[in-house]
């Protein structure tokens, strides 16, 4: 009988032991239920969100279709502006174009007749400036068979030759003149 006392003893032990894990669990299913609540309000928040972002999309997506539809017609009627500036542009080009070859191919057959006349007159000095050539080579030859002695004669006829190449300078750019007042006389007539 004592065994069985024991035994109603250690039963209401375990029956307490189960108790308390029942009321533990108990505890932990009503913390899970907290959990599930708090959860569940969680998701109908998220979803009541996602529902007003829907309805503020579908509203705000046919706006952006009418934009999409504005922008492509703002940009086919570029595209054409762009073609027939681009057509306006290279017509306004090839024009000034031409008129700037026109006065340049003018200017070119002036100058062409004017450049003839002035080789003429080169050709006909050229056998003159070769003479001289010669003359400045004796003096040069004279001059390097100078002495030391004569160092000043050399300078003396370096100052000479180089008043000689003025004067030639100077006589040349008076034909040049001449020529171009007489061609200014014929052209003003």
């Amino acid at each position: 009988m004592l065994g069985k006392i024991k035994e109603l003893v250690n039963i209401k032990e375990d029956i307490k032991a189960v108790s308390n894990d029942f009321n533990e669990l108990k505890k932990e299913v009503s913390s899970f239920k907290a959990d599930i609540e708090s959860l569940k309000k969680s998701v109908n928040d998220s979803s009541a969100r996602h529902e007003d972002f829907l309805k503020r999309f579908e509203k705000n997506l046919d706006i952006i279709n009418e934009s999409k539809e504005s922008l492509k017609k703002e940009v086919y009627d570029f595209k054409l502006l762009k073609s027939q500036l681009q057509g306006k542009v290279l017509q306004k080009f090839e024009d000034e174009l031409g008129k700037e070859l026109n006065v340049n191919i003018e200017k070119l057959k002036k100058d062409y007749g004017g450049y003839a006349e002035l080789k003429a007159q080169v050709d006909s000095v050229k056998p003159k400036i070769d003479e001289l050539n010669k003359t400045i080579s004796k003096l040069s030859d004279v001059s390097k068979n100078l002495k030391k002695e004569d160092f000043e004669l050399t300078k003396y006829a370096d100052s000479i030759l180089a008043v000689d190449r003025e004067k030639l300078e100077l006589m040349r750019k008076i034909d040049t003149l001449e020529r171009l007042i007489s061609k200014m006389r014929r052209t003003n007539r």
